[in-house]
């Protein structure tokens, strides 16, 4: 046990993060940002919309405690909450609040992260198809697709169609990963299914342009005979996300958006609100 300083308290111990991290096992706990480390394991790789939520933070605070474990040398090894830890350091925090729990072995921690992250579809399909794979490569307990689909809660055909995602040609499994669209693990998985490498690349690069989830579904059932004509160009939008939980959309009526629109179309809108108000 670490001797407190002269004249200091234990809470003071605690909120500067001094001491031996090892000795809180569980609970909540104000640590400095320092002492957090990112798990090189974490399955997400690519931190979408990471600059807005660093604003909300910014403006409004950490809302959610970022899940840790204790780790080496003093420090916690981050379970959940990797990309609010980026944002809060962003964002100029020194210290945030954060949710201890007790180690686990390592597979067992990989399994809880993947669960939580299919539920919650919280990073890209590409990202999740090769953690799933990378799961079933090291878990000695899982040998077959219909394993791996009971330990996560998911249907065998399900876990076939994430991982026939790693299939696609890796310049599209990298535009895939690499978009700060949102892109479902259902519509992935329809393309991936889709056996021409040219319409392939045709849906990918919709989708990574601002086609939406249905009217590439619509094109998938198009291209299997089901439908005719060419996949609509998409419509090109801008989304801002504000400090105050409120989302503002501008989306052209056109195939074609300059920043100067983008400007026009927001101060017209601010000017309108105005007038409401």
């Amino acid at each position: 046990m670490t001797k407190l300083p002269e004249g200091a308290n234990r809470l003071d111990l605690v909120r500067q993060g001094l001491g031996d991290a090892n000795t809180k096992k569980r609970g909540r706990l104000i640590v400095s940002l320092d002492k957090l480390r990112e798990d090189p394991r974490n399955e997400r790789k690519t931190f979408r919309k990471i600059e807005e939520l660093a604003a909300s933070i910014k403006a409004a605070g950490l809302i959610e405690p970022i899940t840790v474990t204790p780790g080496e040398d003093n420090t916690y090894l981050i379970i959940t909450g990797h990309r609010r830890f980026r944002a809060a350091k962003m964002a100029g925090l020194v210290e945030a609040e954060v949710l201890i729990r007790e180690p686990d072995d390592e597979l067992i921690r990989r399994q809880k992260s993947i669960i939580s992250n299919v539920q919650r579809e919280d990073i890209g399909p590409v990202e999740m198809a090769e953690a799933l794979r990378g799961l079933m490569e090291e878990d000695p307990r899982i040998k077959s697709q219909n394993d791996l689909a009971t330990l996560i809660g998911k249907d065998k055909a399900w876990v076939s169609g994430m991982l026939r995602i790693l299939d696609l040609p890796e310049n599209l499994r990298k535009e895939v990963g690499s978009t700060q669209l949102p892109v479902s693990y259902d519509t992935m998985i329809r393309i991936a299914r889709t056996d021409d490498a040219l319409q392939q690349k045709e849906l990918v690069q919709s989708l990574v342009h601002g086609a939406t989830q249905k009217e590439v579904r619509q094109r998938i059932d198009e291209l299997k005979g089901k439908g005719s004509g060419p996949l609509p160009q998409p419509k090109p939008k801008r989304v801002f996300h504000t400090a105050f939980k409120c989302t503002v959309v501008v989306q052209a009526m056109t195939t074609r958006l300059t920043s100067d629109q983008v400007i026009a179309a927001l101060k017209e809108s601010l000017d309108q609100a105005n007038s409401a108000a």
